[in-house]
């Protein structure tokens, strides 16, 4: 079994401790997994990037939308500033901005590689975690 198949498995095996069936969150359009946290929502994917010796590399993304990007620039500009500020003060994920969905999102991501099932939902969990209070704290921050 490859660590793409292993992964699967687990994904699967995650929604059934939850109660929720893969396939019925699985978007094929997206090729991701969306499970949902209070309000916010967690896309989970796995994604592919060449290594230095031209093989693929398998990364298990995990993300959740904080807020629109402002069209207004020096809205934007204040807001990158915070979450460059954010960026350097925290540890285990980054705040991105998603230009093609005109979104900021908080990620983490991994090689699968060595990967077991506690990682992969701790890394779910973390970004849960974070992606609830970075929303919370950036409404805050930007509210007006």
């Amino acid at each position: 079994m490859t660590m793409v198949e292993r992964v699967g498995l687990y994904i699967e095996r995650l929604c059934e401790s939850i109660g929720v069936s893969a396939a019925n969150i699985y978007h094929p359009s997206t090729d991701a997994w969306y499970f949902s946290n209070g309000g916010s929502t967690i896309e989970v994917f796995l994604t592919t990037q060449k290594n230095v010796d031209g093989d693929n590399d398998y990364y298990l993304r995990c993300m959740s939308a904080l807020c629109e990007i402002p069209k207004d620039i020096m809205r934007q500009f204040a807001l990158y500033r915070t979450v460059l500020q954010v960026n350097a003060k925290y540890l285990g994920f980054k705040i991105v901005a998603d230009e093609g969905r005109g979104l900021l999102c908080v990620v983490s991501e991994r090689n699968i590689s060595g990967m077991d099932y506690e990682e992969m939902v701790g890394m779910i969990s973390y970004i849960a975690h974070w992606g609830t209070k970075l929303e919370k704290y950036i409404a805050a921050e930007f509210a007006g």
